[in-house]
């Protein structure tokens, strides 16, 4: 939780750029110990920007909206902002103001009633911090949810151990000894949680295109829904008005470059509730690169297209697609049904344009990128409900896009 008490301060305005600065000093104070970050480096390593309480953005509103605000610009350097002022209804998070976190003696909880002077408060001022009750729930939970999200949620990160390995103890392959060996392990690039923090603080931007005018911004609020299936019990439930097309949308500047060279998989868990209509759209994954890797081409005509991708219905089955001249289909969920399902992507890295699709963690068939007759944003990842006609509700658990730390030798 960083900058409350530069809202106090006449040059706050600088900030942003002083906590870069801050930041990268920091870095390169620990670039010796790379080999113990995750992903290698300490650049890789997530900065989590906590918020502060509302008695700030009430005091201090275009302060706070320039500090903490460029907190929430900064996802491309692993800077990350998580948001605590209100609870998932919209309430705000109660502070050391004993009337927001009383005690209740009856079951031994003492927060902020039973402090009445310097001798126990942190200061006079109670609402300048959060309560007892806040930091055991709701605080905690988020700063967890975003450790976890934004480092990556690997095994070695959660265990805090490496595999250990089999291998012969000499040359006859006799016997066998266990010892420590490095994983290979994938750094996360990008990713969303429906039950994590808000997806302005994930980097993610959810709007609805209509039929003629500007884009319509929409908050997460309107879109979280419970379903008991999802991690967290909460999903993200993407619909849209007729004659609309909604989209996920994140920054993803020089990340297909990543994925091309080094390897990595690209991860969305969903699931369609109703009825199956023939011929429906479900769920779209566009990602258009303004430039490929030196030496790397695709063939036939139209756009760079690192991921044009579509699921869509038959008169029975639920298919993953390639958007391309003409339209292929990939693999197939099978019959159609409203459980929860896994779509991924596996590139092979070493610049090869080799894509292996996999659906419910069932590799499929190779195949190879090629040019598209699609558009969209470039550098961007895109997942979209493709068209202004009737779509299926989708329903988003989460998304994830994983490169390999280290490169794929040739």
């Amino acid at each position: 939780m960083q900058g409350e008490f530069d809202l106090k301060q006449g040059a706050y305005a600088t900030q942003p750029g002083l906590f870069d600065s801050m930041v990268e000093k920091y870095r390169s104070d620990l670039s010796e110990f790379g080999g113990q970050c995750l992903g290698g480096s300490p650049s890789s390593v997530p900065w989590i920007c906590g918020d502060t309480t509302y008695y700030w953005k009430q005091t201090y509103s275009s302060q706070y909206d320039a500090v903490y605000g460029a907190y929430k610009t900064k996802s491309a350097k692993k800077i990350f902002f998580v948001p605590f002022m209100t609870d998932e209804n919209g309430r705000n998070v109660g502070t050391n103001e004993p009337s927001e976190d009383p005690d209740v003696a009856d079951i031994g909880y003492y927060g902020a009633g039973g402090r009445t002077d310097a001798k126990t408060w942190t200061t006079a001022d109670r609402k300048t911090h959060f309560g007892s009750w806040a930091r055991r729930g709701i605080i905690s939970d988020r700063l967890a949810t975003a450790i976890l999200v934004h480092a990556g949620r690997n095994a070695e990160f959660i265990t805090g151990k490496q595999p250990d390995t089999v291998k012969p103890t000499g040359p006859s392959g006799e016997g066998t000894e266990r010892e420590p060996e490095a994983p290979v392990s994938n750094r996360t690039l990008m990713s969303l949680l429906a039950s994590g923090e808000d997806l302005a603080s994930q980097g993610w931007r959810y709007y609805h295109k209509p039929a003629s005018g500007d884009n319509v911004n929409k908050n997460i609020a309107e879109a979280v829904v419970s379903d008991a299936g999802a991690t967290g019990g909460k999903a993200l439930q993407l619909n849209k008005p007729e004659n609309h097309i909604w989209f996920l949308e994140h920054d993803a500047a020089g990340q297909g470059v990543e994925l091309l060279k080094k390897g990595g998989r690209v991860s969305v868990r969903f699931k369609l509730p109703g009825s199956l209509v023939p011929n429906q759209f479900a769920l779209g994954i566009y990602w258009q690169l303004s430039s490929l890797p030196e030496g790397v081409t695709l063939a036939e005509e139209g756009n760079d297209m690192l991921m044009s991708f579509f699921l869509q219905t038959d008169a029975t089955n639920l298919n993953a697609m390639h958007h391309k001249k003409p339209n292929a289909k990939l693999e197939t969920f099978g019959v159609f049904d409203n459980g929860w399902h896994t779509l991924a992507f596996e590139f092979a890295g070493n610049n090869s344009i080799q894509v292996t699709p996999v659906l419910d963690e069932k590799r499929g068939t190779p195949f190879t990128l090629v040019k598209s007759p699609a558009s969209g944003a470039a550098d961007k990842l895109q997942l979209t409900g493709i068209s202004k006609a009737a779509t299926y509700t989708l329903l988003i658990d989460s998304v994830k896009v994983e490169v390999n730390n280290a490169d794929i030798a040739a």
